[in-house]
């Protein structure tokens, strides 16, 4: 389906010089189609950037190309998708990520062009910014897609995105390594939270109230806390106040060092490839959210909101230590010593401290991407999500799963040792 364009033909001609890495191209023709009908997420449109142009050859004759770029926008209707993508600063993170920061980092990254351009084939190349719109390169000819983002993944896809985590963290560690300064002082944008804001006003802070709703929903729909059970009375009176911590963990922190972490890892920002020796790739996109944080938030966010708690238990130290040994490969790849930026074992105890925060995290995220919305159901989304919950767990095995997962997590971590301090 055609739709509006926000792209005009200079800013596509400059797209195809970006992407050829010559002036010599001419385009003809461009247009641009959605890439779904179904809503993708909050925070923008997805496009395809369809371009004809003609390429000189080396014989000087010319050549006819299509060309096609991922556009991603600013929702262009107007209306409360929109209205909350532009609250707060994430657009202009997303700049600042694929722009500023992608050249800094390049500069210091010894490997050939393309892994430079994609922070060591951690994210799409980009070849056009404005503060609403970024073009980016198109992944699915190289044959990345989107798993279900319902599903968890498994270990081998959780050890290729911790991989390529360890690998995009590397580049902030190298560039303040080699600048001699720090992201915090020379960027203040990446200190600013995007999302848990305790600010009435603000569509996030909405939204996150009907997810604590949502919440209280499952307690009597899970039928170890169900009501007339030991816990039922005590995680209703304790989870808001639980939840609500989430305001304060994720305020900026000198404990550990800070990389850019993407800080929204779940399946539908990740877009994996798998080659004939079935070696997969993954490619990480929506960098939104980034911001400046110990790198252990991405990596145990990452597990809660993308594995089941069998896999974290059967191969939570190993997939902790595979990403701490990956890190210290590219760090040593730039004469870096992991043990004076980053040591094991202070990257483990990070993980301990780490993980209420990623554990009330996943209960918020899951009790938002898990429930299929169509357009309609926005208003209903944000104004009773309890009853969508119950729905949702009727119909839907993984959904209730999932939550009842991301429940037992939080009793676990965050409530248990609450009621115990009480009781002493």
């Amino acid at each position: 389906m055609d739709t509006a364009c926000p792209l005009t033909r200079e800013e596509c001609q400059k797209i195809v010089e970006a992407h050829f890495q010559t002036d010599t191209v001419a385009m003809r023709e461009f247009s641009l189609t959605s890439r779904s009908n179904d809503i993708q997420g909050f925070m923008g449109d997805h496009l395809q950037l369809r371009v004809s142009v003609s390429v000189k050859g080396k014989d000087e004759k010319d050549s006819t190309e299509d060309v096609k770029f991922f556009v991603k926008s600013v929702p262009m209707e107007e209306g409360y998708r929109r209205t909350f993508a532009t609250s707060g600063v994430a657009y202009k993170k997303e700049v600042l990520f694929y722009g500023e920061l992608l050249r800094g980092f390049q500069k210091h990254l010894r490997c050939a062009a393309y892994e430079s351009s994609t922070l060591l084939r951690t994210v799409p190349q980009c070849y056009h910014l404005r503060p609403d719109v970024l073009v980016l390169e198109d992944l699915a000819p190289a044959g990345f897609h989107m798993l279900d983002p319902s599903d968890p993944l498994d270990v081998d896809h959780s050890e290729c995105v911790l991989k390529a985590l360890a690998r995009l963290h590397a580049a902030s560690l190298i560039f303040e390594e080699r600048e001699g300064r720090r992201l915090a002082d020379t960027y203040p944008l990446l200190l600013e939270e995007s999302l848990f804001l305790k600010q009435p006003e603000l569509p996030f802070y909405q939204c996150q109230r009907g997810c604590v709703d949502g919440m209280h929903a499952a307690v009597d729909l899970v039928a170890r806390y169900a009501p007339g059970t030991p816990l039922n009375q005590d995680l209703h009176r304790l989870l808001r106040p639980t939840m609500d911590t989430i305001y304060d963990l994720v305020q900026p922190t000198d404990k550990y060092r800070n990389v850019v972490c993407h800080k929204d890892l779940w399946p539908n920002n990740m877009l994996f490839a798998e080659d004939a020796q079935r070696g997969l790739s993954v490619r990480l996109v929506d960098f939104q959210t980034a911001k400046l944080a110990p790198p252990a938030y991405d990596v145990l966010s990452f597990l809660h909101l993308s594995s089941m708690r069998d896999l974290r238990q059967a191969h939570g130290r190993r997939l902790l230590e595979l990403y701490h040994q990956t890190l210290a490969d590219v760090l040593r790849q730039h004469d870096l010593d992991v043990d004076s930026v980053l040591p094991l074992q202070d990257f483990l105890q990070s993980c301990e401290d780490t993980r209420p925060l990623a554990v009330i995290v996943a209960a918020y995220v899951l009790l938002i991407v898990m429930i299929p919305l169509q357009d309609g159901d926005m208003h209903r989304f944000m104004t009773d999500r309890p009853s969508m919950v119950k729905e949702a767990f009727q119909r839907d095995e993984r959904f209730r799963q999932r939550i009842s997962q991301a429940l037992d997590d939080l009793v676990e971590v965050c409530i248990l040792p609450r009621i115990q301090d009480q009781q002493r």
